[in-house]
């Protein structure tokens, strides 16, 4: 058995797609479909800038296509993950969404959060080395900031306002946290600060009709295997808010006897999370240079 799992913002890079063979079929269906040219970003822009709005729609289409290229290879999952955004062709590869349709849920995805992060105002840190439990204390103690991933048992990363996210962060150095790093996202994503943007996707999600899967789901809102539509929807607009359970996704796929997981998508931030959750898994990536 082979599981895919799909990473989200943070794993872009300059000419993350110019050489595979089934984007340029999806730029033209941004361009027709959002208005929006994204191919030079993924192509040819050697130090692209990118908004979260213009981010998520380049990073499925990436995916998508390797997703492609995965199944003119005669490949397919046992089943699928994806981190944040991943989830999205993660959904495309197993079935049960569209590359339409899910190109136009994460085009309204990026630009609700664009909007909700201008509203208000935040970031993310990831904190190195600090056990989950003692941050979630701090951040219970520091109004204004909140878990917001759940990486690996070495990685947790906190989402917030500005001063608070600043205070929180300092709160983990003094505690023990081996680095604090603020992360280059415009945003303060997974936390209760992107409410509008949840209650927009959620509206563009209800004209969409999501399929049944045919390989199983785990998603990160919750950490676990799901097969149901109406579930897997709920989950999708409850993740802008709630925190992404990236460790439990993992644990629970191994559990279920996933031992190999292919990366696809461009980087290797998701094995290296893998490889700090479970020990033993083979991890292996479509994308890689």
């Amino acid at each position: 058995m082979t599981a895919w799992i799909f990473p989200g913002q943070g794993s872009q890079k300059a000419g993350m797609a110019a050489a595979i063979e089934a984007c340029p079929e999806l730029f033209e269906t941004a361009r027709r479909t959002l208005d929006v040219d994204l191919e030079p970003l993924c192509t040819t822009d050697n130090d692209p800038t990118w908004t979260p709005d213009a981010l998520q729609p380049a990073l499925f289409i990436i995916e998508v296509g390797l997703v492609s290229k995965l199944t003119r290879e005669g490949a397919a999952p046992s089943a699928v993950a994806g981190h944040s955004l991943g989830e999205f062709p993660a959904l495309v590869a197993a079935g049960a969404l569209s590359a339409d349709d899910g190109l136009k849920l994460v085009a309204i995805r990026g630009r609700a959060m664009a909007a909700a992060g201008r509203r208000n105002p935040g970031g993310m840190a990831a904190v190195i080395g600090l056990d989950s439990e003692k941050i979630s204390q701090i951040c219970d103690e520091t109004t204004g900031v909140w878990l917001s991933n759940l990486n690996s048992p070495k990685q947790t990363v906190i989402s917030g306002e500005d001063r608070s996210l600043a205070k929180a962060a300092e709160e983990c150095r003094k505690a023990g946290a081996a680095k604090v790093v603020r992360l280059q996202v415009p945003l303060a994503a997974h936390c209760p600060l992107m409410q509008p943007a949840a209650d927009e996707f959620s509206e563009a999600l209800d004209r969409i009709n999501l399929q049944a899967p045919q390989v199983p789901v785990y998603c990160g809102a919750d950490g676990k295997k799901h097969q149901e539509p109406s579930k897997i929807a709920e989950l999708l607009i409850q993740a802008i808010t709630a925190p992404v359970l990236f460790t439990d996704v993992i644990r629970a796929m191994s559990s279920d006897g996933e031992e190999s997981f292919v990366e696809v998508g461009p980087g290797k931030v998701l094995r290296g999370l893998a490889r700090q959750i479970t020990s033993g898994l083979t991890l292996t990536g479509v994308a890689d240079d």
